[in-house]
């Protein structure tokens, strides 16, 4: 057995545990859009796997390339969406940021998108990964800066994304700069890197969450402060 094909199916024994724990766990009203996005790598997956000859070929690449592109845009907005949902009225500021790179993401994603093809791949791939990088550490960041109470399973969704997205447009860079005699090795290593972020992604949505990841401050209680409750009310109705 090659190393590209014991990497697959170890790709779907990690997708399929992985799924498994989105629905057991109860964490998949938590972002749909992941759980699309997983549902999308699988079916991928298996139709390369069984037949290489219609499916792992430069046009089906694409189209399962542009599919994904828009899937992790959609998970960094879903989750973006519920951080703002969790603001309290007066945080425009951090509202206004999020409300900026979103802004500037999807303008560049819709017009990477409207002239991607496979001859032009090193010019419009990075921009789309580094479109949802931008949304996704943005989102992390004011997630922190105001210690948004969030779901820990959410929260492991952009962790693990950011730096796996960084790393694919490392690679993307390589490929572009030695050609397309790298392609193997860059198979390889995204592959290996993918694995990575499926085990993290598993260790996370497998482990014990407490109901609501709140901070000391918003945990209920003589310290919880004024703005303890609207947050935890917030997370509960969006997360």
């Amino acid at each position: 057995m090659s190393l590209a094909l014991a990497l697959g199916h170890a790709t779907k024994v990690a997708l399929l545990a992985l799924l498994a724990g989105v629905v057991l766990r109860g964490k998949l009203g938590q972002c749909w859009s992941f759980v699309v996005y997983v549902v999308a790598i699988l079916v991928s997956n298996v139709l390369q796997s069984v037949w290489p000859a219609q499916f792992l070929t430069p046009s089906f690449w694409l189209v399962k390339q542009r599919t994904y592109d828009v899937l992790k845009m959609a998970i960094a907005l879903e989750l973006a969406w519920r951080v703002f949902a969790a603001f309290p009225g007066a945080w425009q500021r951090a509202r206004a940021v999020l409300a900026t790179v979103l802004g500037l993401s999807t303008v560049v994603i819709i017009a990477a998108l409207r002239t991607a093809s496979y001859s032009n791949v090193f010019d419009w791939q990075p921009k789309i990964t580094t479109g949802a990088v931008w949304l996704l550490t943005a989102t992390a960041l004011v997630v922190v800066h105001y210690e948004i109470p969030i779901r820990d399973w959410q929260r492991a969704i952009m962790l693990g994304f950011a730096p796996y997205l960084l790393f694919y447009v490392t690679l993307m860079g390589l490929l572009k700069r030695h050609g397309w005699g790298f392609v193997s090795q860059f198979g390889t290593l995204d592959a290996l890197g993918y694995g990575v972020l499926l085990l993290f992604w598993n260790y996370a949505v497998w482990r014990p969450e407490p109901s609501v990841a709140l901070p000391p401050a918003v945990g209920g209680g003589a310290s919880a402060g004024p703005r303890a409750q609207p947050m935890k009310e917030a997370v509960d109705a969006h997360a």
